[in-house]
């Protein structure tokens, strides 16, 4: 694979989480709005409230180049990609759903998946592009990590990998201080 398609492999394996991290970050930038109003140090509780919407931009926009792809997709891929990043149903679930042999719903999705990309980059979404906006997320860049070891970042939704994977990059961010322990996030680390 090539790096891109570890991106948007990442993108779409992030896909189902996205609305939630979006609201933890509104939430937790309106939880340091609050506490502003007794803080000391007012300049670096400016920065988090910057950095915390810019995430949730960063967030916005990658659904944006999900939905974007899916558009510019043929049926079949985009049914694929679709129904495998909301992250409730295997491949071999989604191949029955759809008609599809097991083994073409597999190679259906790699082929998505790079078709996406190749979407993506003609529209001047690039390695480079993706690299400078999410390589230090602790969502998006987690999925891209993980799907360079070949992990299989689309676990099935309530699967305890993905919970414990999640759990764990939260607490990563509470304790770089991008979120609030005290906002409602921990709706992140558990699946639908």
């Amino acid at each position: 694979m090539r790096d891109i398609d570890f991106w948007v492999t990442a993108i779409f394996a992030a896909y189902r989480h996205l609305p939630r991290a979006v609201r933890a970050c509104r939430q937790t930038s309106a939880s340091l709005a609050e506490s502003g109003f007794y803080c000391e140090d007012t300049l670096a509780l400016v920065n988090k409230l910057i950095e915390c919407n810019a995430r949730a931009e960063s967030y916005i926009n990658a659904k944006v180049l999900a939905d974007e792809a899916l558009s510019k997709l043929p049926l079949k891929y985009a049914q694929l990609l679709s129904l495998r990043a909301r992250g409730d149903m295997t491949m071999e679930e989604i191949a029955a759903k759809l008609g599809y042999s097991k083994r073409s719903a597999f190679r259906w999705f790699a082929e998505g998946i790079k078709k996406a990309a190749c979407v993506l980059k003609a529209e001047g979404y690039d390695e480079e592009w993706f690299s400078s906006r999410y390589s230090k997320d602790v969502l998006i860049g987690n999925y891209y990590q993980q799907a360079k070891k070949g992990a299989d970042v689309f676990c099935r939704a309530g699967n305890s990998c993905d919970r414990k994977k999640f759990k764990v990059k939260l607490e990563d961010a509470v304790a770089a201080g991008l979120l609030l322990k005290e906002s409602r996030v921990a709706s992140i680390a558990c699946c639908d």
